[in-house]
């Protein structure tokens, strides 16, 4: 113990204690500033997400469709559209992102359609999972959840405590999953995964081994036979522009 007690005490210097207070001062300072930028983030993500409340607000009142039934856009919806979908880009978790292109796609993708278990109300029950989602991430615990149909209160009325509303938000919810089911489905039958991988990783394999093989073999075997035979190249050059003609 006296040992121990001997080395704590010789490196209590002075020179030790204010590189200590330096080193706290500067963790304080990361701490606080890690803190503030946090602070400052979550503050803009609420400002962008009421953009998409927004949006969604003016879709729900006010779209039209054309005869085919599919929803027609006004110009300055396609703006708030790429408007919202960039600010979730850069503040949405990506759960909220993909809820939003999800969306966007049963609005316009015409696979979405063709599923089983389409119906043109699903879309405001989507509407509903990206709210309890930017409920939970502007701070809300999951303590302070709440139902689908309970979301949709300030959209639609008589949906709180409506026993027939609870249950079509139950089927409405079974739908939507079957649909992205079938949506993963029509992907593996058209072996995207597998051509995922092929993209990814065996055609850049043999790119770059052509690459490869053309400055190191093609190249230099190129540039040996101009050397040893510079009359025979000359020939072949000569020949390219007429057989272009």
């Amino acid at each position: 113990m006296e040992e121990i007690w001997k080395a704590i005490r010789s490196f209590i210097t002075a020179d030790n204690i204010a590189l200590l207070s330096v080193i706290i001062t500067v963790v304080v300072f990361i701490i606080s500033r890690r803190s503030e930028l946090k602070y400052k983030k979550h503050d803009d993500k609420k400002v962008q997400y009421l953009k998409l409340i927004k949006l969604m607000e003016e879709i729900f009142m006010g779209f039209k469709k054309d005869k085919k039934g599919d929803i027609q856009l006004s110009n300055e919806l396609k703006k708030q559209f790429f408007d919202s979908g960039s600010s979730l880009l850069l503040y949405g978790s990506k759960k909220l992102y993909r809820q939003y292109l999800f969306f966007r796609e049963f609005a316009n993708n015409p696979l979405v359609k063709q599923c089983k278990y389409f119906q043109d109300n699903l879309i405001i029950y989507i509407m509903s999972d990206i709210l309890t989602t930017m409920r939970k991430e502007v701070g809300l615990s999951a303590f302070n959840s709440i139902h689908a149909n309970e979301a949709l209160g300030f959209f639609v009325n008589d949906v709180t405590n409506n026993p027939i509303a609870k249950e079509k938000a139950y089927e409405a919810k079974f739908r939507i999953k079957m649909i992205k089911f079938e949506l993963a489905m029509i992907d593996r039958t058209k072996l995207i995964f597998l051509k995922g991988i092929f993209y990814r990783l065996i055609k850049p394999l043999f790119a770059a081994i052509s690459i490869f093989l053309k400055y190191i073999l093609v190249v230099p075997f190129g540039r040996l036979i101009i050397k040893l035979f510079p009359k025979f190249a000359a020939e072949i050059q000569d020949e390219e522009p007429t057989n272009s003609k």
